[in-house]
């Protein structure tokens, strides 16, 4: 198991057009990706429950991968965070 925080820089948080590009992202991982913040947790591969963490500018988020490839899958989705999120 893999976990890491980020914090949300984007002026619209994770609105609809960034969620889908996350989805997208971790759907090409092997592994399992939960995602949570303010105390909702979803599945990292489901748009509805990216959406319904409603996650605004400066709020922290925290994603576990389990299982498949672990390692890869987390620089994965780290460098997407970077440079997108």
């Amino acid at each position: 198991m893999k976990k890491f925080s980020f914090v949300i820089h984007n002026e619209n948080g994770l609105d609809a057009r960034l969620a889908g590009k996350l989805i997208k992202e971790t759907i090409a991982c092997k592994g399992e990706v939960k995602i949570q913040s303010e105390g909702k947790t979803g599945s990292g591969k489901m748009i509805f429950n990216v959406l319904s963490l409603h996650a605004k500018k400066g709020d922290c988020v925290q994603m576990e991968i389990i299982g498949g490839e672990e390692d890869t899958d987390a620089q994965r989705l780290m460098k997407f965070v970077e440079e997108n999120i």
